[in-house]
């Protein structure tokens, strides 16, 4: 009994922040999401871990501690993060979206689904497209074409200039095999983003060279210059040889 009351107050105490200890809290989040975005990593991760550990009711400094460890590759630990954010706000869109994304890029396309589509439930979240755009290439990795467009197309209707979605769009129609709608999608991203469309950019060559267009080499040429070193440029050397270059 002494053992379940002392479990008890521990659990009071951490839901009980004082309105000093909320404010600390939140400075070192917004400090933390600043010197992420500036390129800090190791200081955004010290100030997002000072932010959890002061305010332990607080989603938002877990949730962007796992993006962070995204983004540093240390996809574990982003794991660990999401599903900490996920037990105070297992409802919360925000949180799946970056969760489906992790899980999609560890190869788990059936679970990263199932986040991204109780994602789309959450009626308050503003960027559904985002949601849209990362659940069609969850289902393009799973097999699931068809859905997969379905959602790629209107993740575009909702947000004609996000660039990513116009990615996605193509690389659906690429795998069922339209080359035309596929470039046509690429073209939007381009126009979208045009510096900021490395892969529609890739493709777009790829698919060039594919059907026997020279504009396609000198894209491929070009992405080989400017990105020495990168996946981006291995990829477009591979189409250039499949095209005899």
């Amino acid at each position: 009994m002494r053992a379940l009351l002392l479990v008890a107050a521990v659990l009071l105490s951490a839901a009980c922040i004082t309105p000093q200890r909320a404010a600390r809290a939140s400075a070192r989040f917004e400090l933390g999401v600043a010197y992420f975005k500036e390129g800090s990593v190791e200081l955004s991760l010290a100030a997002l871990r000072d932010a959890a550990e002061l305010d332990p009711t607080a989603w938002k400094p877990w949730n962007t501690l796992g993006v962070v460890y995204i983004a540093k590759g240390e996809r574990e630990l982003a794991e660990d993060a999401f599903k900490r954010a996920l037990r105070m706000a297992p409802d919360e869109a925000e949180i799946l979206n970056n969760y489906g994304t992790l899980l999609v890029d560890l190869g788990r396309n059936d679970e990263a689904i199932a986040s991204l589509e109780k994602a789309l439930d959450d009626l308050e979240y503003r960027n559904i497209a985002m949601i849209q755009s990362n659940l069609s290439f969850a289902l393009l990795r799973a097999g699931r074409s068809e859905d997969a467009l379905r959602y790629a197309r209107e993740a575009t209707r909702r947000a004609p200039t996000m660039c990513r979605a116009w990615y996605n769009l193509g690389l659906v129609q690429e795998s069922r095999k339209d080359s035309l709608a596929a470039l046509e999608a690429y073209n939007e991203a381009l126009e979208a983003c045009p510096n900021d469309a490395m892969g529609a950019r890739l493709r777009t060559g790829c698919l060039q060279v594919e059907t026997g267009l020279d504009d396609g080499v000198s894209m491929l040429e070009g992405i080989v210059s400017a990105s020495p070193g990168t996946t981006y440029a291995d990829e477009a050397r591979a189409c250039l040889r499949v095209a005899g270059r």
